[in-house]
């Protein structure tokens, strides 16, 4: 069986204190992806300069590197935006998207190459969320997506897709500003997209802390409304959830 080919996309916006570490453990990788796009939003801080310095080792090592900058559109969230900016452009045929504050151990992307058999379109891996308490930690494993119409089954960051589902069902919803991954994973569900779960221990790891921890009444809100538009109309289960989460401040 030929191991596919595997492009990596990191989107980032004034990201010079964390995106060393996230280069580096690119870097460290056992198996280096073929492709390395980034999509700079505008940065003043040094992360341009940072990504230029990394250039000629990934280079050197036969990973084509590139950095293209976000074009604003102001009806588009950030975010999703500039996902979809990066996609059509990459050549692997699984697509890794790696936050700019996130870091990958240094077997991940071989064994989760080795997890894309022919007929497997989508693999999750356990993550391991990062509070900015230790005793705050959390691990995020992957599970079942009978479970969406509750929660995000499965963590986007430790979710790697074959390019054929983003031609399939299409980009990212770029009207949720947070969970535009969520209502992604449900159109994969909806489209019986083939499923492979790794569960025995984490492979990414995730700072805690962006936009879905300091907006979580916008983050319930559109989890809510995209569940809303999922399931059926008299499926109690999404404002079940909403109302749980309201309670609980989460």
């Amino acid at each position: 069986m030929t191991t596919p080919t595997l492009s990596l996309v990191t989107i980032c916006w004034n990201a010079a204190k964390t995106l060393q570490q996230t280069l580096d453990a690119v870097l460290a990788q056992t198996v280096l992806p073929n492709g390395y796009l980034f999509v700079d939003g505008g940065s003043t801080d040094g992360t341009l300069e940072l990504l230029e310095k990394y250039r000629p080792r990934f280079e050197g090592q036969g990973c084509v590197f590139g950095v293209i900058p976000q074009t604003r559109h102001p009806d588009e969230a950030g975010i999703p935006s500039a996902w979809n900016q990066a996609i059509p452009l990459v050549n692997g045929e699984i697509v890794a998207l790696l936050n700019a504050d996130d870091w990958y151990e240094p077997e991940t992307l071989e064994t989760i190459l080795r997890a894309f058999t022919p007929e497997v379109d989508a693999v999750s891996c356990p993550v391991a969320m990062h509070a900015a308490l230790p005793e705050d930690d959390w691990l995020f494993v992957p599970q079942s997506l009978a479970k969406l119409p509750w929660k995000m089954a499965v963590p986007h960051p430790g979710t790697f897709f074959r390019k054929r589902v983003y031609d399939r069902i299409g980009l990212y919803d770029t009207r949720y500003r947070i969970s535009a991954d969520y209502d992604f994973v449900w159109r994969c569900h909806k489209a019986d997209i083939h499923w492979r779960y790794l569960q025995n221990r984490p492979l990414v790891h995730m700072r805690l802390g962006g936009l879905a921890n300091s907006s979580r009444a916008l983050a319930r809100r559109e989890t809510y409304r995209i569940a809303r538009n999922h399931c059926a109309w008299y499926d109690p289960r999404p404002l079940m959830a909403f109302l749980g989460r309201a309670i609980t401040g989460r």
